[in-house]
């Protein structure tokens, strides 16, 4: 395998910004209106990092596509109206102006529909940053599936060897690490033990971390030395 660092992978919520307390509330909200209700262990196991068609199966198991989609439509409107000033996990615009100075590609692989899609990265600044946005909603299989990350990793013609990538769910670690990318922890939302015992390489509570930059300032020496 590689080392070279060509590319940065990002997912969405949890880390370029903290709206996992958010999206867990959104979702108490809307299984409330539907009769339902979910704890904190079992929406980090099943639900966070999950793609909305798992999800929706997930609370509705009997196929009722209508109910499943009149589910995840009010979740996720419920979520974009707790959205107002987001701030940029500590350290990523620093990482990313860094990412920019090498001449590193930079990729968004997230599972959120577009519409939260586009409201975060409105409400970070953020619209132009990636040179490639994958969407789980576009694609055959989500999260936790290899795909979405396989499918960035491909449309920026750079190896799994040659990338990094940021997660901070159960789901998103299986599917960057399923991909065979370098993977980077991010603790908004889960300790460093789950995501490190999940497959991730390295947990870090944020874009500030020494040992991130250690790793970082390796990965870059091997490209110009």
């Amino acid at each position: 395998m590689s080392d070279q660092l060509k590319a940065l992978l990002f997912d969405l919520d949890g880390t370029l910004t903290d709206t996992g307390e958010q999206h867990f509330l959104a979702t108490m909200t809307a299984l409330k209106d539907f009769g339902k209700s979910i704890d904190r262990e079992t929406y980090d196991h099943h639900i966070h990092g999950n793609s909305n068609d798992n999800i929706a199966e997930y609370f509705f198991p009997n196929g009722d596509k209508t109910l499943q989609k009149q589910y995840v439509d009010h979740k996720e409107l419920t979520f974009r109206n707790m959205l107002s000033d987001v701030d940029p996990v500590a350290g990523l615009v620093e990482l990313m102006a860094w990412a920019k100075q090498h001449s590193l590609l930079l990729a968004l692989v997230t599972a959120a529909p577009v519409e939260n899609k586009d409201a975060t990265l409105r409400a970070l600044g953020m619209e132009t940053h990636f040179d490639t946005v994958v969407l789980g909603d576009d694609l055959a299989r989500s999260k936790p599936d290899p795909l979405p990350y396989q499918t960035a990793l491909e449309r920026l013609g750079v190896l799994a060897g040659e990338a990094i990538g940021f997660e901070d769910s159960l789901h998103g670690i299986q599917s960057v690490t399923g991909a065979g990318v370098f993977t980077v922890g991010i603790t908004t939302g889960l300790p460093a033990s789950r995501l490190i015992a999940k497959g991730a390489n390295l947990a870090v509570p944020d874009y500030q971390d020494k040992a991130l930059w250690q790793e970082l300032d390796i990965r870059q020496t091997s490209v110009i030395s």
